[in-house]
């Protein structure tokens, strides 16, 4: 009786469990391992929260992008944590949770020298991990006709570009920043796409994904999404996109002098490039030459939309560089009165103060340990180190006096480097370093920047590159 009674009851358990759902009887989802980066940070953040008012605990595997969404379509995981739309066509047992997870781009990072714009045409190869079908879907549509190489993750794809396996790398936008490669300064990051990516879970949790919705936006209501994305420093971006050319009004523009460039009179290859962007978008375009430092503590103050002639490292408050570079500078130098003042500069270990044009930040590539001097001008520079009031000169040769230019010994501090427009870290100073990234890239295309670039700036900015022959 009581073996009738024990069968009874198993099989009443197991006729209920036929008929709960799963998701109903789940607490605990397994998923991928997500890459580091404040991205991945806020997404499993988000939904580590968002799945516990359900009572439901996230795990991570370790396993490659490319088989975790096989997995996740056969069950054996849950699902994805976050892909692009229309990942349920080509996977069928997949549903999209209806919420946009997160805004990103795809981009493609290559070294301005090599391609200089380095848009995909201008690309002879390029490497993404396999299982990035955003990747694919971009290569297709653009008609890329270059090879291709699908690393197994994202250190393989770093190591390949690093190694200088292939000439560029396509990825996300957080993931670039997370390996370093937006802070070398010859890297280019060009967007190929802007995408919205969505949680997807296995249908055989299709009973979870109306009520997981709901819970994700009522976080959103209330403010805890954005207080998440503060949180891990999720960055979304979104370049501007102009269906008609943008209305600015009066721009101000400041530099310091270089005579060629930006000369006091309005004359200039700078000045004309900053012509070319703006005077069909302006209603005045106002240049403003004088010295760096000015300059820079101009567009601090907002008194200055636009400066011409930093590094995009180059800190300032509230400011934002263009994406693109619109020139190379020239080989930085030391000068000292010896050899061995040279050396001891260089290992740190000197006190007298070493002389640069305010403004620029050359120190940066020096010892921190140095002590400097700042003058408006080169010759000033060296007239101090002629009187032995100064243990040294940073300085580019062009810009020393020539009866000067083989009377110190010299060293090498840092090879040419690419140098950019600054603007005010505004919504109107976003708008303008848009436009001028986006008109920059169309001079350069099409060849009109030849008409007031000469050959050697053309040779030195890369974007030579860029310009098919007649």
């Amino acid at each position: 009786m009581r073996a009738l009674i024990r069968l009874s009851f198993l099989l009443s358990m197991l006729l209920l469990q036929a008929v709960t759902p799963l998701a109903a009887r789940t607490t605990e989802l397994s998923f991928r391992q997500p890459e580091n980066g404040p991205i991945p940070a806020y997404i499993t953040t988000m939904l580590e929260e968002a799945y516990a008012q359900l009572g439901i605990k996230l795990v991570y595997l370790e396993m490659p992008r490319a088989r975790s969404i096989v997995e996740a379509n056969a069950g054996r995981i849950a699902g994805e944590l976050g892909r692009i739309p229309g990942l349920d066509q080509d996977y069928p047992n997949l549903i999209a949770v209806d919420f946009t997870l997160f805004q990103y781009q795809l981009v493609v990072v290559a070294d301005r020298r090599q391609c200089g714009l380095c848009e995909l045409q201008d690309i002879k190869n390029l490497a993404y991990i396999n299982g990035m079908t955003s990747v694919e879907q971009v290569l297709a549509q653009q008609n890329y006709k270059g090879p291709t190489v699908q690393a197994v993750d994202l250190q393989q794809l770093h190591l390949m570009y690093t190694n200088r396996r292939v000439k560029a790398i396509a990825l996300n936008d957080f993931e670039a920043r997370e390996l370093g490669l937006v802070d070398d300064p010859h890297n280019v990051v060009v967007p190929i796409l802007t995408e919205v990516g969505y949680h997807y879970l296995h249908k055989q949790y299709a009973d979870l994904v109306p009520k997981l919705a709901a819970v994700l936006h009522k976080m959103h209501d209330s403010g805890r999404v954005a207080e998440i994305m503060r949180d891990t420093g999720a960055l979304i971006s979104d370049p501007s996109k102009f269906a008609k050319p943008p209305q600015f009004g009066r721009i101000n523009v400041a530099a310091g002098h270089w005579p060629k460039y930006t000369n006091i009179d309005g004359s200039g290859t700078y000045w004309e490039l900053l012509r070319r962007i703006f005077n069909p978008v302006t209603s005045a375009l106002q240049f403003n030459a004088n010295t760096l430092q000015r300059a820079t503590a101009g567009l601090e103050e907002q008194r200055f939309d636009i400066v011409i002639g930093n590094y995009a490292d180059h800190k300032l408050n509230k400011a934002i560089a263009s994406r693109l570079h619109f020139d190379y500078d020239r080989p930085l130098y030391l000068f000292a009165q010896n050899e061995e003042a040279l050396n001891a500069i260089m290992q740190g270990d000197f006190e007298r103060l070493i002389c640069q044009v305010a403004g620029y930040g050359y120190e940066k590539f020096l010892p921190e340990t140095l002590n400097y001097y700042y003058t408006n001008s080169t010759a000033d520079c060296f007239s101090l180190l002629g009187l032995n009031r100064l243990g040294g000169v940073i300085s580019y040769y062009e810009n020393i006096p020539d009866q000067l230019a083989s009377s110190y010994p010299s060293i090498k501090i840092h090879d040419s480097l690419p140098i950019h427009a600054i603007f005010q870290d505004t919504p109107r100073g976003k708008l303008l370093r848009d436009w001028f990234d986006q008109r920059l890239a169309e001079l350069v295309r099409s060849g009109e920047i030849a008409e007031f670039y000469s050959a050697d700036d053309l040779n030195r900015s890369t974007y030579y590159l860029n310009i098919k022959p007649e």
